[in-house]
């Protein structure tokens, strides 16, 4: 139902070629290359996910044998995998010229794979080439039309995409792919009620069939049947944490948001152990731009599972809000609960960068770009905050070397360009504005080429780019800060502050930038800016004063604060045992020794620890949850077994309500991870003392 992914190309070119595989049964002997040593060990490692693995067994496959037909489509999707795509189509067109022209069955296998590569790169006019090549060679494969009519679909031929589907229904008049596929026609047309009536039959012919609900719910939303749609998106959610119910449940009507917030705490009441339902729904809050809710929300779902996924989009609520030392504090949380992911290293230092903490934000991105140094994104970050606090020669080198490593990103041009200009390099500070031009065509939040054209003195262009941004979008916030700065720029202030007015009525709260940035130096003078900053600054969380931010006052929600987690240290002995550390501990009232391991995500003990304890009264049916759903780093949607450890006390700390998963290793050893970890704090292991040492957050 949707264009494919290189995952879904993978998996699909190891399920085609044993296809053709078979296919070469029927030739003779000297032809069949299907059992060869290379080509099955290759398949194997596609199978695990091991891709250069397997292209070593194609290369020695091909070498070999060079007029293996299957090894070449193998090896073309992997290239495609690998982003080699110069290698890509020369190995399929090399698969076409050896898979034998008699057998049209193998032939219009490859077509089609070819034909969905094609898609994938988003060449649906040659994709569409070869699924029709592939339908005209073999016409009773119905994986063609399958795929045929949902590339009809993306390229708004609804009518012939029908055709496919009804060809596909004709055939097998119980298969849910083309009542999908029809359903999907029909809502794209605007024909809802007809949508609803295809995916009401999926629905009674698979009542468990996730994305049947989640189409569904799209159209009745489209529909405005907003309870309906509701109730169709979570159970969408409930039976797969289907992607598609996960977007359309955002999109809701602000004035709609109670009713679906009702529907997902209700399933938060029945499921108590499940914290997905407050993720979604701190989501939509986020979405709306309710960013006190989703931290309630997102803050009840943390107490049912201590998740990074949590403390990180508590702090981007907390940044909006212009909280930005609160957003510091759940931002550092999560960093300590998850290391590896340098993602929040750029969320670190932007905090920083608001709290005019230019140091530690500078060193924040060094940090970044010392873990990613082929990213471009820590080089402007890092130029930026030079920039900002008068380091101009080195926001040069970081502003060249972003530009190295993405050419197209046209605010390190603009900023290049301000800086030469300021420093009387106007000729090159010219040829850079005119490359933002060149590059920014097309208005959005994204957009600089406003403030190029009015340096280039192409004033009226400059403010038609301006209002088209503003027209696109008139609800983001950060349109009218540009705004705000480009008419300051142009020397109207007036106008300027008019904008500035409106940024901030509709949530611009980055104040301490406000303070600092050079283009609204005149706007601020005035008696009406100073008005309005005051009134302003009463609306953010921080107590903050003209240009300075004075210490944090965080207010509780549910009586959950920051401080809750970080006022102590603890110090735990543990055991040396086989290259671990263990510890002692007691799970309701049961003394046992958990294994320290900061790589787990939940607790996890063995079916035969869980078997004991259920039998001998530690663990009541009640605690046994079964499959869950749980969010992974990612923030998607997994399932597992799992069951709620009441109590759990070592070292002097209690914890009530900590989820654990049951594996099938009867010999797995009780793990402590990250769902009892993130409610501690930072550890560190004392290796000399023999102790664990927890700073509560």
């Amino acid at each position: 139902m949707k264009p494919l992914t290189i995952k879904t190309i993978l998996r699909r070119a190891f399920c085609l070629s044993f296809v053709l595989m078979s296919a070469f049964g029927i030739c003779e002997a000297k032809e069949d290359y299907s059992q060869t040593y290379n080509l099955m060990r290759a398949k194997e490692e596609v199978e695990k996910g091991n891709y250069a693995d397997a292209k070593e067994f194609l290369d020695k496959e091909i070498s070999s044998h060079p007029d293996n037909g299957l090894a070449y489509t193998l090896l073309a999707v992997i290239h495609y995998g690998n982003k080699n795509y110069d290698e890509v189509f020369p190995n399929f067109d090399k698969a076409l010229k050896y898979l034998p022209k008699k057998d049209k069955e193998k032939r219009a296998k490859a077509y089609l794979l070819r034909g969905n590569t094609f898609l994938a790169m988003g060449d649906t006019i040659r994709a569409l080439e070869d699924m029709n090549q592939s339908i005209t060679l073999d016409p009773e494969e119905s994986m063609g039309y399958e795929d045929r009519g949902n590339l009809l679909y993306y390229m708004n031929r609804y009518d012939d995409s029908d055709k496919d589907y009804e060809t596909l229904r004709s055939r097998n008049p119980g298969d849910a792919q083309p009542l999908m596929g029809l359903g999907r026609n029909e809502n794209a047309r605007g024909n809802y009620e007809n949508a609803i009536k295809y995916y009401d039959q999926v629905v009674n012919m698979y009542p468990d069939f996730g994305a049947a609900y989640a189409f569904r719910g799209e159209s009745k939303l489209n529909n405005k049947k907003y309870s309906e749609a509701a109730d169709d998106l979570v159970k969408a959610l409930e039976l797969s944490g289907d992607n598609l119910a996960l977007y359309e449940i955002q999109q809701f009507p602000k004035e709609q948001v109670k009713l679906v917030a009702a529907k997902l705490k209700g399933m938060a009441v029945r499921n108590p152990y499940e914290p997905q339902w407050y993720y979604i729904l701190g989501r939509i809050y986020d979405g709306k731009k309710l960013y006190e809710e989703a931290i309630d929300a997102y803050l009840k779902g943390y107490e049912i599972d201590a998740h990074p996924v949590f403390t990180t989009s508590i702090s981007k609520c907390y940044s909006e809000l212009g909280a930005f030392r609160s957003a510091l504090n759940y931002i550092n949380q999560s960093i300590g609960m998850n290391p590896d992911d340098e993602s929040n290293l750029l969320y670190k230092g932007y905090y920083q960068i608001e709290d005019n903490d230019f140091d530690e934000g500078i060193a924040t991105y060094s940090e970044f770009i010392d873990r990613v140094p082929d990213d471009y994104t820590g080089y402007y970050c890092r130029a930026f905050a030079k920039n900002m606090s008068g380091r101009l020669d080195e926001a040069l080198e970081d502003y060249d070397m972003a530009i190295a490593l993405n050419p197209d990103y046209t605010y390190a041009y603009f900023e290049k360009a301000d800086i030469l200009k300021q420093k009387g390099n106007t000729t090159e500070a010219k040829e850079l504005y005119n490359k933002v031009v060149e590059l920014d065509t097309v208005p959005n939040n994204e957009s600089c080429a406003m403030y190029a054209l009015l340096a280039l003195d192409r004033k009226e262009d400059a403010i038609a780019f301006m209002d088209d941004m503003l027209a696109k979008d008139p609800d983001d916030a950060g349109n009218y800060y540009d705004a705000a700065c480009f008419y300051s720029r142009m020397g109207d202030y007036d106008k300027s502050f008019q904008y500035l007015k409106q940024a901030f009525e509709k949530g611009f709260r980055r104040l301490n930038h406000v303070m600092r940035d050079d283009d609204l130096e005149e706007v601020r003078k005035t008696d009406a800016f100073r008005k309005l900053f005051e009134e302003y600054v009463s609306k953010v969380d921080d107590a903050i004063e003209v240009g300075v931010v004075e210490e944090v006052v965080y207010e509780p929600i549910d009586g959950i604060t920051p401080s809750d987690l970080m006022s102590a240290k603890v110090e735990i002995p543990f055991t040396p045992e086989y290259g671990t550390v263990s510890v002692k501990c007691s799970i309701n009232d049961l003394p046992l020794n958990f294994v320290f391991d900061t790589g787990a995500s939940d607790v996890s003990m063995s079916q035969v620890e869980a078997t004991f304890m259920l039998k001998n009264g530690y663990l009541k049916k009640e605690d046994i949850i079964g499959k869950e759903r749980y969010m992974n780093a990612n923030g998607e949607i997994s399932v597992g077994t799992v069951v709620n450890l009441r109590n759990v006390d070592f070292g002097g700390l209690h914890l009530e309500n900590v989820r654990a998963s049951i594996v099938d290793n009867q010999k797995a050893p009780l793990l402590l991870g990250q769902s009892v970890l993130g409610r501690l704090g930072t550890i560190e292991i004392d290796n000399v003392g023999k102790k664990l040492i927890i700073t509560k957050h």
